[in-house]
């Protein structure tokens, strides 16, 4: 073991804080910068203890945090507990914190720790409330005792059944409010605040322990010590859950469940122990069949709900052409046909699908109409050629493979509105990012950004915490300020909000993300004067630059363009003595559509007056301001026809045109806000 002492006089220090480190650098490194952030507060200690890390974690801690911290150097991996308590060891603090790498924590965390501790003399230990990097509430922040009873409700899943029954719902104490503080029993190890004098009266964490478990061993020790523990609401942190140790594999059902195992040995006694080991075990055997189910329903279950849906579709065709069509006076189809060729044609058909790519995301249009045509001409072919089969009627087959491409339209439409509000398809894109924060501080992050040689990713602006800020910096557009995120990330349909927590609160970023957005998005943090961005999923690091481009100018983008402007115009024109009624200025409705069929406009365009910056484009009759239901206050025309340059596919427009068809012949009138 390599140990670095603290150069640091000894004094009455409020809070020790021990940190585990293994192979997360970059994690560590934004826990440790929200650390030291929240110990302006407090007079505290860092002791980090690394296990041996392969990657770069060590030279990172000397370099960046030098004598700031306290460092161990193992080198071997001991385990979780026992790296922990070589860190209580030398802490000097009347409390000590645990807490895992992938945290962030809030700037008023620890003093508000510190003074509910100071005011409650019984308390031996707390937990805070805790956020994954999309926003979301780790039920681990608050969790009673694992008895037997309460890991058979957990286990067989009544806990996540009846969430507010205070019988079934103790493992995870759902049924308390996660906004206020209560007194629970368990506390998760990516955080436990202790009372030093408590740890010396009921002992260290359990070495016997090396992943898993230690925490609940630690929390149970103290409520039999005579303290209580806590779940402390007024203070929260970011984990990124799995990010130091990942969670959901088998080896990770194995260990924890054995963690289990030498808790119940160690805790309970006679038929409580032994009922209990059996759950454990059984749970093993069932935790293991599920994530195998689990994993080929994800792979297969899809497409076996279309493959019957196209199943039962050919029945329902076959039944009608029998009795309408081939067989109007008299017979119908064999069975054989109906049990036998027809489960087989539709094995083929979402064989195609597969085959074609329809099953990946970003769903594409192309697979879902070539596939079935395929599959019809494969079938028809087959069964002209092959004389042992029988020929039955193929028209049945093609009407099957026209049906087969409005299921799949149908099915993926459905999907896409459920997780992004529409039912457009979309060619594979770039994710959609903002960026949240000084402007001063965007050229760095978009810098990180645009050097991710591997990701397709697209800036489409920044929203601004200076209400002065100029309507762009360092070439980003300001989109608008906090007040309109919700209304930034539905207009530009953003995919992920990167924050940049230079002179910005942690506790301003947390409330933006446990607040409730439009659409689903995830979150990035951005730590100062670092070169790297953290989120949940991934890490952005310094590369080699890209160039952007804007996919209006592809030529595949512009035949699309125009044939959709064909298409659109000639569709306006032919349901206009219908709907002429509802335009709000007809006569320029009329001229604008015949304007588009003539090649003169498109029914899309660009809004905006710095469009001449942009691939040329026709006037159009609509923009994507119209997409918004009413023209309320929003000053960003020209952002707006950036992305639509730079991200553009023609479901785009059909989704303008759908939203704003009645203003056909009007002017989007943009009031500055």
């Amino acid at each position: 073991m390599l140990f670095l002492a603290q150069n640091t006089p000894l004094a009455a220090l409020d809070l020790s804080i021990i940190i585990v480190n293994y192979n997360v650098r970059h994690f560590l490194e934004q826990c440790l910068l929200s650390v030291f952030r929240a110990l302006e507060e407090v007079e505290g200690e860092v002791i980090v203890v690394d296990n041996n890390s392969t990657d770069d974690s060590l030279d990172m801690l000397r370099e960046q945090f030098g004598d700031r911290i306290t460092l161990i150097a193992n080198q071997d991996n001991p385990g979780f507990s026992k790296a922990n308590n070589q860190g209580i060891h030398i802490s000097q603090g009347r409390y000590v914190l645990l807490l895992n790498p992938d945290t962030v924590v809030e700037e008023q965390t620890f003093r508000t720790c510190v003074d509910f501790m100071d005011a409650n003399p019984r308390a031996g230990a707390l937990g805070v409330k805790m956020i994954d990097g999309q926003g979301i509430f780790l039920p681990e922040s608050k969790r009673a005792l694992p008895t037997p009873w309460v890991s058979f409700y957990k286990i067989f899943g009544l806990s996540a059944l009846f969430p507010q029954s205070k019988r079934f719902g103790q493992y995870h104490l759902s049924y308390l409010d996660r906004e206020e503080n209560h007194e629970i029993e368990i506390l998760s190890g990516a955080f436990m605040f202790m009372r030093k004098q408590t740890l010396d009266e009921v002992g260290l964490l359990d070495e016997t322990f090396f992943m898993y478990g230690e925490d609940i061993d630690l929390s149970y020790r103290v409520i039999l010590g005579g303290y209580t523990n806590h779940y402390l609401a007024d203070a929260r942190i970011i984990h990124y859950k799995g990010e130091s140790t990942k969670k959901g594999s088998l080896n990770y059902v194995r260990v924890f469940y054995q963690a289990m195992i030498i808790f119940a040995h160690k805790h309970f006694g006679g038929r409580s122990k032994s009922v209990f080991i059996a759950a454990i075990r059984l749970a093993v055997y069932l935790r293991a069949a599920m994530a195998v189910a689990f994993r080929m329903a994800q792979r297969y279950g899809f497409a076996l709900i279309e493959g019957g849906l196209i199943y039962l579709t050919s029945l329902g065709i076959t039944a009608y052409w029998e009795y309408y069509v081939k067989y109007l006076k008299s017979g119908v189809y064999e069975s054989l046909f109906r049990y036998g060729y027809l489960p087989i044609y539709a094995l083929v058909f979402v064989g195609l699908l597969g085959l074609f790519g329809a099953y990946k995301k970003p769903f594409r249009l192309r697979p879902l109409v070539v596939a079935p045509f395929v599959g019809f001409v494969t079938i028809a072919t087959v069964t002209y050629m092959v004389s042992f089969i029988e020929n039955y009627s193929r028209a049945i087959v093609g009407l099957t493979s026209i049906f087969t491409v409005l299921i799949a339209m149908g099915t993926r439409g459905l999907i896409n509105y459920r997780e992004k509000g529409n039912f457009f398809f979309q060619e594979p894109m770039s994710r959609r990012v903002l960026i949240v924060g000084k402007g001063k501080e965007w050229n760095r992050v978009a810098g990180i950004l645009q050097q991710q040689s591997d990701q397709n990713l697209d800036i489409v602006g920044g929203i601004s915490l200076d209400k002065r800020e100029e309507a762009e910096v360092g070439g980003l557009s300001v989109l608008g300020e906090m007040s309109q995120l919700d209304q930034v990330i539905q207009l530009f349909d953003v995919d992920e909000v990167i924050f940049c927590n230079d002179g910005w609160a942690t506790q301003d970023i947390l409330d933006q993300m446990e607040a409730d957005h439009p659409r689903k998005v995830s979150f990035k943090i951005a730590p100062p004067n670092v070169d790297f961005i953290v989120g949940s999923q991934q890490i952005f690091t310094s590369r080699a630059r890209q160039r952007p481009h804007y996919k209006i100018a592809e030529r595949s983008n512009r035949l699309a363009k125009r044939s959709f402007d064909l298409v659109g115009s000639g569709l306006l024109l032919l349901s206009f003595p219908l709907l002429f009624w509802r335009y709000r200025k007809p006569g320029q409705a009329v001229k604008g559509m015949i304007q588009t069929l003539l090649g003169q406009r498109h029914l899309v365009g660009y809004e905006g007056s710095s469009s001449d910056q942009l691939p040329p484009l026709k006037s159009g009759l609509l923009s994507l301001q119209h997409r918004r239901k009413s023209s309320d206050s929003y000053p960003h025309a020209d952002a707006l026809d950036q992305y639509y340059a730079r991200a553009y596919r023609w479901e785009l427009d059909l989704e303008t045109v759908v939203k704003g068809w009645r203003r056909v012949g009007t002017e989007f009138v943009i009031r500055d806000s």
